[in-house]
């Protein structure tokens, strides 16, 4: 069997997601093994200790995620010596490693840190091109336990060149299986689930899973069969279903991001953009910007958040501030408008809105955001929305409908 343990207090009291888990499940879906347990324990020794010694009774791959940092309450390490029974030494190769990233930084490494170089004896290290804290792997009898830090962006990092190679799944595989990973924006999750069962019916040999985040919505799919090749075949034909039924929802798949979806499209039909955010504060620019090559779509971003700033740079008119108020379709078309103009790009975003908490009317509730995007030879287009949950998350779904107004538009949807 397979188990994966997170370890952190955040993950316990609920304060962040449990994504760890959820890239190292993945991962092992993809080479066609499923998790069988999966438990997370806050900074208690005694819990987590007892939480091993039942995983090296009943499974054969054991995945602990996070607790090996210098944090105090980092206990992974001191409990994986304890349960296995093995020293824990200073291994001076990974010391030097973490002491030249305080240098190129100008600082000295704080003592604290040495605890990151601590190594348990007999255990195969796993580098970490991105973190500090590597990843261990080591034998316990028949089981093979992995220790990875429990961010999920160096999971990531570490994966694909040291853990893959060194696991040997084929045991674990009960059956012959694939996951298949669709991407969409802008349905509603009960919506989305209703559209896939009517896809796959009554089929045993598919499941699937719906991850919400925001406006956009994962699916992941596992198809099972009896060989390799009926596993192919029912995938190609289940995607072939899903692309029909979910149309212009569907942006994306794998690891695929909405921005890059997005940046790809622009730079395929040599389009540029400028954007101006009010209640999105830069997160449509941040996002667009963490895309690689994104200097040869992304002209500039402006964060207009006051009246003063979008009549001054965006040229919006006062008559429209004073008469149609900020948060209007006419002032998201004007700031659309004026971006794209100053900066002449092929297209201009704008978004204007009340994230929340305060600040909302009867008539203007919190929520409320307007999106507009011009295009040079179109009439510009506004969309009003009313978004859901706290001040995050409002941005965070305004930002997602902006980046999928751009790849509508240029997808003619």
């Amino acid at each position: 069997m397979v188990e994966i343990i997170s370890v952190g207090q955040d993950l316990a009291s609920g304060q962040t997601q449990n994504l760890g888990a959820a890239v190292v499940t993945r991962e092992l879906l993809h080479a066609g093994v499923e998790v069988d347990y999966t438990t997370f324990v806050g900074n208690r020794e005694d819990y987590l200790e007892e939480i091993l010694r039942q995983a090296l009774l009943r499974s054969g791959l054991i995945f602990v995620l996070g607790g090996l940092g210098s944090h105090h309450y980092d206990i992974t390490k001191k409990i994986l010596s304890r349960v296995l029974n093995k020293r824990l030494v200073l291994d001076y190769k990974v010391l030097d490693k973490i002491k030249q990233r305080f240098e190129k930084r100008g600082e000295v490494m704080p003592r604290s840190e040495e605890k990151q170089a601590l190594i348990l004896s007999e255990t195969e290290l796993l580098e970490n091109p991105i973190g500090m804290s590597p990843g261990f792997l080591f034998h316990q009898g028949d089981a093979v336990v992995i220790a990875l830090p429990g961010d999920p962006v160096e999971i990531k990092a570490i994966w694909t060149q040291e853990v893959l190679p060194r696991l040997d799944l084929q045991g674990l595989k009960k059956v012959p299986s694939d996951t298949l990973i669709l991407k969409t924006c802008g349905l509603a999750e009960s919506t989305l689930e209703e559209w896939v069962r009517s896809v796959v019916r009554s089929q045993g040999n598919i499941t699937f899973s719906l991850i919400p985040y925001g406006e956009e919505v994962e699916i992941a799919m596992e198809v099972k069969g009896e060989t390799p090749e009926e596993v192919e075949a029912l995938r190609r034909d289940l995607e072939y279903k899903l692309r029909r039924k979910l149309g212009s929802y569907l942006y994306g798949t794998g690891e695929q991001t909405l921005e890059e979806v997005v940046g790809s499209l622009l730079a395929l039909n040599r389009k540029t953009l400028a954007v101006a955010e009010s209640c999105t504060g830069g997160l449509i620019c941040h996002r667009l910007t963490n895309v690689e090559g994104s200097s040869r779509y992304f002209e500039r971003g402006i964060i207009s958040y006051s009246n003063e700033a979008k009549m001054s740079l965006l040229d919006v008119s006062p008559e429209i501030i004073r008469e149609k108020g900020p948060v209007s379709a006419e002032a998201a078309i004007a700031m659309a408008e004026g971006v794209r103009w100053i900066s002449q790009t092929s297209l201009g975003l704008a978004t204007t809105g009340i994230a929340g908490p305060s600040g909302g009317t009867p008539e203007k509730p919190v929520g409320l955001v307007y999106i507009a995007l011009a295009a040079e030879g179109r009439e510009t287009k506004s969309e009003r929305f009313y978004f859901s949950g706290d001040r995050n998350s409002i941005k965070l779904r305004a930002s997602q409908m902006g980046l999928d107004m751009i790849r509508r538009h240029l997808t003619s949807l």
